[in-house]
């Protein structure tokens, strides 16, 4: 993975980011720990003060003040031994020079017995029982000398007192990182889960906005939730007031243009088909006719825009106990005579006496609209089938046409206002489905769209029925 892809991966995901800030935040602090311990441990406050150091000094060299060959190699071994517990485990040499001590000076009566390759060429007059800083090489040193009480031998021991030195030797050998390295995969679980139980609050307010509907603009509840969740709940709030107003707004001005137009309309409508009564010319005849056909659609669009007004807001509206099949059959015989003059069928089957507890106004419109599209897009000599039957506790209505059909990928866009498929060639306004939808969704149900065997459409309604009741 590039590292621009890696990039968007982690900033698209919030819980990678809040991980990474946390391991972020996590490798800060352990390096400002080990920052602080080197520093504190520079001073020396611990190694140059520990007696048993120099009484285990004292006893190897008045053991062998007499070999100092061995004496040599005894204290060799036992700065070794020294550093190794610090955590450096180095050798001889130039690498061993490397690691910031202990390193010792054993004097006696006639001399220097021991002198550690570590420590500075130059060296403060030794003062027992005191400590000493000096500078050596570049370097800034500590040094504390010891005498033994019986034998008079004098014990230098001399450290670093450079913490950014003793910083870099350590980290060099891991001392500092490892560590960190280790614990980091133990640490990612708990980060993880402590994370996503943080989170539930969102996750719970997400699920709530997932239910919604797109026509619900009612307030989100604020009671209860987390601080920064109020906030931005507040302020979606007021987004949505914002909306609903405007969507109210809206919906009044088209309803007001709407009731508006209806008059001037149906006024044009009589006086032209007066006109057609008195002239008797082809042509004058022709473009009358073109005059009404023109004003039946803007009736048509007027009529539709006034249903889906009525759709979005029904709240007026009392609710009635229906026999649906009832008045399915009822519509079917009101739109027989715009049937009879396309040449098409109505037939209807199913189940009689479906009740459903709906608005009855609401509930015609559905039904016109689902008839009259069947209709209108049927052939001459087809046939529109109706049928209503109960199914699972719903009232379930198919209307099925030979018309054209619906393509699969358009059959979920046609239910949004004023849309069209582009190869219909009839006309139309596309506010038939979105009105049918929106009445369906107020009454708990559900509506799509299939294709009616190898031709045509079919429409499904579900809506719920009455438990047990039948007319």
């Amino acid at each position: 993975m590039s590292g621009i892809a890696w990039r968007k991966q982690i900033g698209g995901s919030l819980m990678a980011r809040l991980m990474l800030a946390q391991m972020f935040v996590l490798c800060l602090l352990w390096l400002l720990l080990m920052a602080f311990v080197v520093y504190d441990a520079s001073k020396d406050k611990v190694t140059l003060q520990q007696q048993e150091l120099y009484d285990a000094a004292f006893a190897v060299a008045e053991g062998l003040q007499a070999e100092p060959d061995k004496l040599v190699r005894a204290m060799h071994a036992m700065e070794e031994a020294l550093r190794r517990i610090g955590g450096a485990g180095v050798g001889d040499g130039a690498e061993g020079k490397a690691f910031p001590g202990p390193g010792m000076v054993v004097a006696g009566r006639d001399g220097i017995l021991y002198r550690s390759r570590l420590v500075p060429d130059q060296l403060p007059v030794a003062v027992p029982g005191g400590g000493v800083q000096f500078e050596s090489g570049g370097k800034q040193w500590r040094a504390r000398t010891v005498q033994a009480p019986r034998s008079g031998l004098l014990v230098t021991v001399v450290m670093p007192a450079d913490g950014v030195n003793i910083f870099l030797t350590m980290a060099s050998h891991g001392v500092l990182v490892t560590p960190l390295i280790i614990s980091l995969p133990f640490l990612i679980l708990p980060a993880w889960f402590s994370i996503r139980v943080a989170q539930g609050p969102w996750r719970d307010a997400m699920a709530e906005l997932a239910t919604r509907g797109p026509r619900d603009l009612s307030p989100l509840p604020v009671e209860g939730r987390p601080r920064e969740l109020a906030g931005m709940f507040t302020r979606i709030n007021a987004l949505l007031a914002r909306v609903s107003d405007s969507a109210q707004r809206e919906r009044a001005f088209i309803a007001d243009a709407a009731h508006e137009l209806r008059t001037p309309l149906a006024a044009m409508r009589v006086n032209v088909e007066a006109l057609q009564r008195q002239t008797s010319e082809a042509r004058q005849q022709q473009l009358l006719d073109g005059i009404v056909s023109g004003n039946a659609r803007a009736t048509r669009l007027v009529s539709q825009l006034l249903r889906l007004m009525r759709s979005d807001a029904t709240s007026g509206e009392q609710t009635e106990r229906i026999c649906f099949d009832a008045l399915v059959q009822e519509r079917m015989a009101a739109l027989s005579g715009i049937a009879d003059a396309r040449a098409v069928e109505l037939e209807m089957s199913g189940d009689s006496g479906l009740l459903v507890d709906g608005r009855r106004e609401s509930l015609v419109s559905l039904v016109d609209n689902l008839l009259d599209n069947a209709i209108k897009y049927s052939p001459a000599g087809g046939k529109v089938l109706a049928d209503v039957r109960g199914e699972d506790g719903a009232a379930v209505l198919r209307i099925s046409d030979q018309g054209p059909g619906i393509a699969p990928e358009l059959r979920e866009r046609v239910f949004d206002r004023f849309f069209r498929d582009p190869r219909q060639a009839q006309g139309g306004s596309g506010l038939g489905l979105a009105i049918a939808r929106a009445v369906v969704e107020q009454h708990g149900g559900s509506i799509g769209l299939d294709a009616a065997g190898s031709l045509g459409l079919c429409v499904t309604v579900r809506l719920p029925s009455v438990a047990g009741a039948r007319r």
